[in-house]
């Protein structure tokens, strides 16, 4: 009977309904807090219980995935492992779900957040670092008292390192590419405002002046990058609005992982630079071409970046997918270039279309490289084009046009000579149809043309009139 009566004070919420002299007894006997056994709610943190409607079960991917948020609308953990004491899943209102470990320290329960259920934290893994977690509890640690303090030590700039390290692991599906632009706009634009602040100390505030001055120009410059390599960091209403993006990011992640307690960047408005369009004359265009010509001629460009800018313009393709072309994405027998989803900005794309001038330049390529355009040194893809078309473009006298506006003019020819914005944006690329609205004013030309057309034989013939 004794033993019953303990069962049902320490597991039961019904504990309540004992007589008062018992529960003061057992409790004492039991060494547990009275307040909360006279109470009725006193029960182990890994056990099911009816109030929280919890479930007992060994915690599997299935098992996470056909949990839903408490009736109550609160977050509550409504799951409990079967196999290890104090690992659960927490679900939130709109149905996030995030793994956590519950333990006693010192007579005071504990939570310990794994992180939100996804990539890299699955059932499995959660489950590793849940014992980890108990392993350190028993040996005397305190892993929650640990990461509190990792929390509220770690800078901004310490942060943004255990981002660009620990990142990829957790964004899998990530282009590579993105990393290194993201790598980029963290260290040159972030780190210099925003470095050696504490990071949960960063509120919105913070970074709508840090947005504003990265607009205005404050983390622009020339920037050194290794022992003889240099960079030029831009500033601007698209670099900060970018940057913006970059670093909401990061400081999602760091809420995942515990690090921190809300994102800052949510709720920015972010600046809208002016949408500016540039495409070249046939005269721009021909100059532009010489240029190239010349400039390896006298060997002040190496040929393989003139023919990255000559492929750029003649198939309307993005920077990075033609900079880093390898050959196996090449199929000249078909006429295209299919690109991998890691590969383009979108995922899975159309094929880039050749035609004979580009097919032309590939073939003229050699195949000692994985690489289409491989470095000097055979280390990777060409490096460098930035900085080669700041030169291409002043000895071209074309000082206000972008490398991706050579993207803008092939579009822009395309619907010119007649394609519908629908061939248009499958040329370019584009999943989404809104996105090539944007040359829809092109389209619009031919519509004035035939009505100037019409306007000029009726005055024509008003002319012709007066001369009869």
């Amino acid at each position: 009977m004794f033993q019953v009566v303990v069962l049902c004070i320490t597991h039961c919420p019904y504990s309540v309904f004992l007589p008062t002299g018992v529960v003061l007894i057992i409790a004492r006997r039991r060494g547990l807090p009275i307040a909360r056994c006279l109470l009725g709610v006193w029960h182990r943190p890994w056990e099911c219980t009816v109030g929280e409607q919890s479930v007992r079960a060994r915690i599997s991917k299935r098992v996470v995935d056909g949990l839903a948020p408490h009736p109550s609308g609160a977050a509550r953990v409504c799951a409990w492992d079967a196999e290890i004491k104090g690992f659960g899943v927490k679900v939130y209102p709109t149905g996030r779900k995030v793994y956590v470990v519950k333990y006693d320290r010192r007579g005071k329960d504990q939570t310990f957040t794994i992180g939100e259920h996804g990539s890299p934290w699955t059932a499995e893994a959660a489950r590793t670092r849940a014992r980890e977690v108990l392993n350190a509890v028993a040996g005397g640690g305190d892993p929650s008292a640990d990461k509190q303090r990792e929390r509220t030590a770690l800078t901004i700039g310490e942060m943004i390192e255990k981002w660009l390290e620990e990142g990829p692991m957790a964004r899998p599906t990530k282009r590579e590419w993105s990393w290194v632009t993201d790598r980029s706009r963290l260290r040159r634009h972030v780190a210099p405002l925003l470095g050696r602040m504490a990071a949960y100390e960063v509120t919105r505030r913070d970074v709508e002046k840090m947005q504003a001055r990265i607009a205005a120009g404050a983390t622009a410059g020339d920037v050194k990058t290794g022992p003889r390599g240099r960079a030029i960091a831009k500033g601007g209403p698209l670099v900060a609005s970018n940057t913006v993006v970059c670093l909401s990011a990061m400081f999602g992640w760091a809420v995942e992982q515990g690090l921190l307690k809300a994102n800052p960047c949510l709720g920015v408005k972010k600046v809208k630079p002016a949408k500016r369009q540039r495409m070249l004359s046939r005269d721009e265009t021909a100059r532009l071409l010489d240029t190239l010509d010349e400039m390896v001629a006298v060997r002040t460009l190496r040929d393989s970046h003139a023919e990255v800018l000559r492929l750029l313009l003649l198939t309307g393709a993005r920077k990075t997918e033609i900079l880093g072309l390898m050959w196996r994405e090449v199929d000249l027998e078909r006429r295209c270039i299919l690109l991998p989803e890691a590969r383009s900005k979108t995922g899975a794309r159309d094929p880039i279309r050749l035609a004979v001038p580009a097919i032309e330049i590939l073939q003229r390529q050699n195949r000692g490289s994985d690489y289409v355009f491989p470095r000097a040194d055979g280390m990777g893809y060409v490096v460098g084009l930035q900085k080669v078309w700041e030169r291409v473009r002043k000895h071209a006298g074309l000082e206000d046009v972008r490398i991706h506006d050579l993207r803008h003019n092939a579009a822009s020819i395309a619907v010119n000579q007649g394609a519908s914005l629908y061939l248009t944006g499958k040329m370019l690329g584009h999943r989404n149809a809104m996105t090539t609205q944007r040359y829809a004013h092109v389209a619009d030309d031919p519509v004035q043309q035939v009505a100037e057309n019409v306007a000029r034989a009726i005055v024509e013939t008003r002319s012709s009139a007066d001369k009869l």
